[in-house]
């Protein structure tokens, strides 16, 4: 796994061994990155359920101004921080081991607000509709932001959750990536 375009372009990214973590794929990535272009210049970004941080570093090296990454697993996070001090983002992330809800409830607690909020939980959990009803109690995606769920083909998210609407939706293969705006 590396990262595709930006200052950092081709630099590898560490990974880990096992099925623990899903890191998006390349040709997944290079199609949300598309998508998403428009927004990514001095966006602040959260990606929930990490992983390695692929996504979030991937905006910073494009031209992202800040990036939080939370991620649950311990392993998960030292690599994380690992890619982080790889492509010498100290100054522009951070990197927290924290349940994703609480997280997002700290995070509003702090007054944070993020202009792309990114989540692939695990799937079949609906850990997606819940981090959506979290994000608006606690009001930290920003008037304009983008809320981008990758989930399983088979898991359907409604066209509304909470305030959100759902304004795209991507299917790749068996994975979807559905776009929420408020």
């Amino acid at each position: 796994m590396r990262i595709i375009a930006g200052e950092s372009k081709n630099k590898k990214l560490k990974t880990r061994k096992g099925i623990e973590t899903r890191p998006t794929l390349g040709s997944i990535k290079e199609s949300l990155f598309s998508i998403i272009a428009p927004y990514i210049e001095n966006a602040r970004i959260l990606d929930l359920f990490s992983g390695t941080g692929n996504i979030a570093l991937e905006a910073l090296s494009r031209g992202a101004q800040k990036a939080i990454m939370i991620e649950q697993d311990q392993g998960a996070l030292k690599v994380i921080i690992e890619n982080i001090n790889h492509l010498g983002y100290e100054n522009k992330s951070r990197a927290y081991k924290n349940d994703s809800i609480r997280a997002i409830e700290i995070l509003g607690r702090k007054g944070e607000k993020f202009d792309i909020i990114f989540m692939d939980p695990p799937y079949k959990q609906d850990f997606c509709s819940k981090s959506l009803i979290a994000i608006e109690k606690n009001n930290i995606l920003a008037e304009d932001g983008l809320i981008i769920c990758e989930h399983h083909a088979f898991e359907e998210l409604g066209d509304e959750v909470a305030t959100f609407k759902k304004a795209d939706q991507r299917k790749y293969g068996k994975k979807t990536m559905t776009f929420y705006t408020r």
